[in-house]
């Protein structure tokens, strides 16, 4: 049943183009407020940026009236997130677009302003899909470059790393790494700059995600960095610093609902693991159960310690280790410590309590954990359920299902809420627990195709990938396939890391 609170307009410029961020805001369950985005035209397509000045205009001209404004800094400076690593661009040309900040505070003062801005990541592969072309050349070396610096300056580089430290200064030619250390320093330097303005109350909470983060190395140096200025002024309770990027616009969407409803989530978390929260996942920094507290912050909630107090019930389905979803079963089978019997029986208890609860599948990295959905159908909890999801990293999956669940705590469309559900099994498990792999081994081999190359948006590899994934879900998951009524599938960034899949749903059907 949707919500009769009285529409509320929320103004959202996404992190970059694709579904994730541009998609995944406007297919979340209604809950009583109108979200408006640039035009797709206004975007940028991956390394190409987004046109900065037409989205400032846009932002101005849509922002009268908004009772929320959620604002990608990235994209209003840089023009997206791949961007921010290949931009040249003058420091004073940077916190020049940042000052729109405070023209659209003049012209609204009443409104809710959320902004985050990524701290550059340095990933450990040579690989230039989202970075410099240099990065195919040394990109794992620039990436131990910031690691050996880091420890050298903790006291902790062993004599072992301080030789491998002179082999990798050899392998980086001067020219990159003045290159890539210059444009390090000059985002950081604009970070520290926007930051001021959640200081002087022009912005009144700021995310600073970290994408791709490691314990040692630039991204970390980065952030000792942020987190002094953060301690100096006391602005612990207006921002937030953790592992994040592709889920920080879903994360604001859900505090800005929230707050604009006057609902604080309080959110009670159980893992299928004693041992969960003690997991450093992959690409992140830290304990899980440390990023979880700032998931709960950005949402607008607070963490409570019983099922009696909560809200919410964050169900986090991770093990004492974090797997691929296509490593091999005999690696995956001895897991004696995760109880998911238990953890889907508490489910259901909360369930029956009345609780809204919200499935974070994070025991796989980029993709859902089978075992775990094929105990869900059997046990008849998937659309019981009141979020999912199971993609990409673990911050991807946290901050996904917690807005779906804040959204849902409020009022959210049923029907609405049923479909996103149908889409996070379809992607997460029938394309990336399976699809992806299985197109990626046995189809793009013989048309000279690989993982980071297809055919195009809409090409012959979207449509294997329909094949398979409308296939396997069939054929595994026949509860969730008998609520498909047509689905179609593109391949945004011409590779097989991330699909845009649409679906249409049967009629009839409602969670």
């Amino acid at each position: 049943m949707k919500t009769t609170a009285t529409p509320r307009k929320i103004v959202m410029l996404p992190l970059d183009e694709r579904p994730c961020n541009f998609d995944y805001p406007q297919m979340m369950p209604n809950a009583g407020y109108t979200l408006v985005l640039p035009p797709k035209a206004y975007m940028g397509d991956k390394k190409k940026p987004a046109d900065t000045a037409r989205l400032a205009e846009w932002l101005m001209e849509n922002i009268e009236g908004a009772d929320a404004c959620i604002l990608s800094l990235d994209t209003l400076i840089y023009g997206g997130i791949v961007p921010t690593r290949l931009h040249g661009e003058s420091a004073e040309t940077l916190c020049a677009r940042a000052r729109l900040l405070e023209k659209l505070r003049q012209k609204n003062a009443a409104m809710q302003l959320y902004v985050f801005q990524l701290i550059m990541r340095c990933p450990d592969y040579s690989l230039s899909d989202e970075e410099p072309d240099y990065y195919d050349e040394c990109g794992r070396e620039l990436h131990l470059y910031g690691r050996y610096i880091h420890l050298e300056q903790s006291g902790k580089l062993t004599a072992a790393d301080a030789a491998d430290f002179e082999a990798v200064k050899k392998k980086i030619k001067p020219a990159y790494l003045q290159d890539f250390l210059g444009r390090r320093d000059k985002n950081i330097g604009v970070l520290m700059h926007n930051l001021e303005y959640v200081r002087r109350g022009v912005v009144d909470y700021f995310v600073i995600p970290q994408d791709d983060s490691a314990v040692y190395g630039f991204t970390a140096m980065d952030q000792m960095r942020v987190r002094e200025y953060l301690k100096s002024h006391s602005l612990h309770t207006v921002t937030a610093m953790y592992p994040s990027a592709d889920d920080t616009g879903l994360a604001l969407l859900a505090r800005a609902v929230g707050r604009l409803r006057g609902t604080r989530p309080k959110v009670y978390v159980r893992y299928a693991s004693s041992k969960g929260g003690n997991v450093v996942p992959w690409f992140e920094d830290r304990m899980l159960d440390e990023t979880i507290k700032y998931h709960i912050l950005a949402i607008g909630g607070v963490r409570v310690y019983s099922l009696p107090e909560a809200d919410i019930l964050l169900a986090v389905n991770m093990s004492s280790d974090m797997y691929y979803p296509d490593q091999p079963e005999h690696v995956k089978a001895y897991d004696i410590e995760r109880n998911l019997a238990d953890f889907v029986t508490y489910i259901r208890y909360a369930l029956d309590a009345g609780k809204i609860v919200a499935v974070g599948d994070v025991a796989t990295a980029n993709g859902g954990d089978e075992e775990l959905v094929r105990l869900m159908q059997r046990e008849k909890l998937l659309f019981d359920v009141h979020g999912y999801a199971g993609w990409n990293t673990s911050s991807n999956t946290l901050g996904t299902t917690l807005c779906q669940a804040v959204l849902n705590l409020v009022g959210a469309d049923k029907a609405e809420n049923e479909t996103f559900l149908l889409h996070r099994y379809y992607e997460d498990i029938g394309y990336m627990a399976y699809a992806r792999k299985y197109v990626t081994d046995n189809v793009l081999p013989a048309w000279g195709l690989d993982y980071f190359h297809a055919d195009g948006v809409d090409g012959n590899v979207a449509e294997a990938v329909q094949t398979a994934v409308a296939q396997y879900m069939a054929s595994n998951y026949p509860d969730i396939a008998a609520r498909v009524a047509s689905m179609t599938t593109r391949m945004p960034w011409r590779r097989m890391f991330e699909v845009d899949l649409k679906l249409t749903p049967k009629k009839g059907h409602v969670c």
